[in-house]
């Protein structure tokens, strides 16, 4: 239950609450749902049911083998009206738990208005009913369409995102930083992905025996991801590629795939709506003439990581070692491809430094401009105009005073003038650097985060 204490928590306060309650727990595939429930369920009572997608009568069916088995004296019901009867004077029943809501709403409407007629006819005592989903697009775009008003008796909506660099350092304490950092990059901080990863191994182990050995549970995964998601496996596996690539904008899409660029914009606004891919927006500084726009990347790591390394060349895995499959196609980019990942965990360190008042001021604005003669990875402004800049850096090289020069004429070129600045460095720095550390220049390398 790393990083899931602030939601154990919320999930305990609306079960003590004197009220009957109806949450809805989301997230994307393996964040970590079942396990949050199974943990705070412990002792609470529980009936569970986890739904497959189905049909109508099917549906019943399998609620009526499930409940069979976990309360007693519960007999075969011939409707919904039926199975939640036996309910209303069954005292054992506390905590209600329906995972993949959206597949019973999907075959039956008539099981949600059977439920909330029972809740409603409960005489002196409380039910709690915890609906999961791992379609996010659907309980934030479509849910509330489709179930109408009885959206209005919905209580409380937890979203489980993945995990942060911190939670990730805490579970693997044995572990030296540059693994970490591959870790997270790898596995985006999804829990289920995060569970799989051997600390006793190297990076290039764990790789090997995750992502490319053919028994490896990675092997496929990002594919079959997305063929959950989408009909069009192929289109949509080709677009991610070229993301994945460094194609970011959409006219390079179109030049490499030959697809119209209206077909590609709907293949992306399916995929940012499923928070696969996002649609980068530059920091406003009023330099627009420097900055780059029109830009996508893939949000998601684990589909990053294995669009950028498994998928160009996945038809050679079965054909190569996969010690030498990694060597040719991942080492030699996996620093380049490293950067994102430490960029969100510089963020996340500067979010702390800001929440903690450690700036000295308030910094209300935050952003990143991506800019023609490179980018700022992260910047805060002040309401004074004040400005503090988040560089990040991953390679071989200590980082020394000539990418802080670049830094500088970079802040120039966005607009930006007198920034203090932030140096993020996962290769050490140039003694150099270290001595120009001071008010305006903040050194933190890789091993204080």
């Amino acid at each position: 239950m790393t990083g899931r204490e602030e939601q154990i928590n919320n999930l305990n306060t609306y079960y003590e609450n004197d009220a009957n309650n109806i949450t809805v727990l989301y997230g994307r595939y393996r964040v970590g749902k079942t396990a949050l429930v199974k943990e705070f369920a412990k002792d609470k009572g529980m009936v569970y049911f986890e739904c497959a997608p189905t049909v109508d009568f099917e549906l019943l069916n399998s609620i009526n083998r499930a409940f069979i088995a976990q309360i007693e004296g519960y007999a075969y019901a011939n409707n919904f009206d039926g199975v939640f009867e036996q309910l209303k004077s069954n005292d054992t029943v506390k905590l209600l738990v329906f995972e993949e809501f959206q597949n019973i709403v999907k075959a039956d409407l008539g099981f949600l208005v059977s439920l909330l007629r029972f809740m409603q006819e409960l005489n002196n005592r409380k039910v709690m009913v915890i609906f999961t989903s791992s379609s996010v697009s659907w309980v934030e775009n479509s849910m509330v369409k489709t179930i109408g008003r009885a959206a209005l008796s919905i209580n409380a909506f937890v979203k489980l995102k993945e995990l942060s660099y911190v939670d990730i350092v805490g579970m693997f304490p044995e572990c030296d930083v540059n693994t970490l950092l591959c870790l997270y990059a790898m596995t985006g901080g999804v829990p289920g992905y995060v569970s799989m990863w051997n600390p006793k191994l190297t990076v290039k182990d764990n790789v090997c025996r995750l992502f490319l050995n053919g028994s490896g549970v990675f092997h496929r995964e990002a594919e079959l991801f997305i063929k959950e998601e989408f009909r069009e496996t192929g289109v949509y596996s080709t677009i991610l590629k070229c993301l994945a690539a460094g194609m970011n904008k959409l006219n390079e899409i179109h030049e490499y795939t030959g697809y119209g660029r209206d077909k590609i914009s709907v293949y992306l606004k399916n995929m940012i709506e499923r928070e696969i891919v996002e649609k980068v927006f530059s920091y406003d500084s009023g330099a627009n003439e420097h900055t780059r726009k029109g830009l996508y990347r893939i949000k998601d790591d684990f589909i990053s990581f294995w669009y950028r390394f498994i998928y160009p060349d996945y038809a050679l895995l079965s054909t190569m070692d996969a010690e030498d499959f990694y060597d040719r196609f991942v080492a030699p980019l996996l620093n380049e491809f490293l950067l994102e990942a430490f960029i969100k965990i510089a963020a996340e360190f500067m979010d702390i430094i800001n929440d903690m008042g450690r700036f000295n001021e308030n910094f209300d604005r935050k952003g990143r401009w991506h800019g023609k003669t490179g980018d700022l990875h992260v910047i805060y402004q002040s309401e004074s105009k004040k400005y503090i800049i988040g560089q990040a850096y991953v390679g071989i090289s200590p980082v020394g005073a000539t990418e802080y020069n670049t830094v500088i004429e970079n802040a120039r070129i966005a607009g930006i003038d007198n920034p203090i600045v932030y140096m993020f460095s996962a290769c050490g720095f140039t003694e150099e650097l270290l001595q120009m550390s001071g008010d305006i220049l903040v050194t933190v390398a890789i091993e204080d985060l």
